[in-house]
């Protein structure tokens, strides 16, 4: 297969995926039609290798510390401050996600098998990497490939979860959603009266170019000074943290990405990272481990719905929010990000009121995804290895 062929394969699987997605209003979203896509082509016809044959693999590092930045000129200081509440939701689901894996799984398959679904349940690549040298040290090396299924196949079931959970929220709490953007805009004509420390560019030096090395430059600067801290705050949490800043100071334009048209091919780069996992999932190992996959999958799923809801429930957010925060332990990033924009995307044809659903359901998902993915299932993680 040729280098064109690969990315024109890739392109086409993409474009499949969001005709779906508008097709259905976001009910299925457009990176689960594409992860599927991808899993049944590498069972099939699609080469193994296809994903490094397109070259877009090795561009993929760049597209996750810029796409994070450029998520900090989509929030304000203030928006990010009032996620507290994501933040304790995150944390409420992985304890749900624990309670019952460690407790029922563990009492039908033994706790070495309920720590390797733990760990994936509850976050993302980090804390699964962490359970599978765990397995091979404690002598289980075939538990790692439970793990693995695990976390090729846990996106299949959060994201379509919360992309419906999401647009039920929004329904409801549409006249909340409208209102509260209109008196946003409102003060942020206010705001823009204000001069903020670094002046914008001129308008005719806002060109592609220019923004992007503005963001390459803020986003470099954020995963260096993390790399002088030996990344005790993690790289993503940096860039956002950077992003947010140098909004804030006027360095960065609003929705940089997008004024730069970029945001497109930058995405297809984070999708092209995320699909070398699907060659992992081959049929036979599916088959031979569907039954501990599906009870792992129904009890974290539960765990996570029930803390979800009781923490929400206490912290005055809809059920179909906290679940939806709860749930990006199933995903992550750049899942919710994905997500959040085919939600508002799908929510009407009007520009501002896709705008006014982004700014309701973006802030307590990137948050909510930080709390469970980033932070954490990697503490989690470490506590439920000492269990084997």
């Amino acid at each position: 297969m040729t280098q064109l062929l690969a990315f024109l394969v890739i392109l086409v699987a993409a474009a499949v995926g969001d005709a779906i997605s508008v097709r259905t209003r976001a009910r299925i979203p457009s990176l689960l039609v594409i992860m599927f896509i991808f899993m049944i082509g590498f069972w099939t016809i699609f080469p193994k290798n296809l994903i490094e044959t397109s070259g877009l693999i090795a561009m993929a590092g760049l597209a996750s510390p810029i796409i994070v930045t450029h998520m900090g000129t989509l929030m304000s200081l203030r928006q990010v401050g009032n996620q507290w509440k994501a933040l304790l939701v995150g944390f409420g689901a992985l304890v749900g996600v624990a309670l019952l894996l460690l407790t029922i799984y563990s009492a039908i398959y033994g706790m070495p098998m309920a720590v390797a679904a733990a760990a994936p349940i509850s976050g993302g690549i980090v804390a699964g990497l962490m359970a599978m040298d765990a397995m091979k040290a404690v002598g289980r090396p075939e538990l790692q490939v439970l793990v693995m299924l695990f976390l090729s196949l846990q996106s299949l079931i959060g994201m379509p979860l919360a992309a419906n959970l999401l647009k039920r929220d929004v329904r409801k709490n549409w006249d909340k959603i409208i209102s509260t953007h209109q008196a946003a805009i409102a003060n942020n004509d206010n705001a823009k009266k204000e001069k903020k420390l670094i002046p914008p560019l001129p308008r005719e030096y806002q060109t592609p170019f220019l923004l992007l090395a503005k963001l390459a430059l803020v986003a470099w600067l954020a995963v260096s000074f993390a790399g002088l801290l030996n990344n005790v705050i993690h790289p993503y949490i940096m860039t956002l943290v950077f992003g947010l800043l140098a909004y804030y100071l006027g360095f960065l334009e609003e929705d940089i990405l997008t004024k730069a048209n970029s945001s497109s091919f930058l995405m297809l780069l984070l999708i092209a990272a995320l699909l070398p996992s699907m060659t992992q999932a081959t049929p036979q190992l599916i088959a031979s481990m569907i039954v501990p996959l599906l009870v792992g999958f129904a009890l974290g799923v539960v765990g996570i719905g029930v803390m979800s809801y009781i923490v929400g429930r206490f912290l005055g957010l809809s059920p179909e929010m906290a679940f939806s925060i709860g749930s990006t332990a199933l995903y992550g990033f750049p899942g919710n990000y994905m997500i959040v924009q085919e939600v508002s995307r799908s929510a009407s044809k009007d520009p501002e009121e896709q705008r006014a659903v982004l700014n309701y359901i973006m802030p307590p998902m990137i948050v909510g995804g930080y709390a469970t993915v980033t932070i954490g299932s990697v503490f989690l993680t470490g506590i439920l290895i000492n269990f084997l």
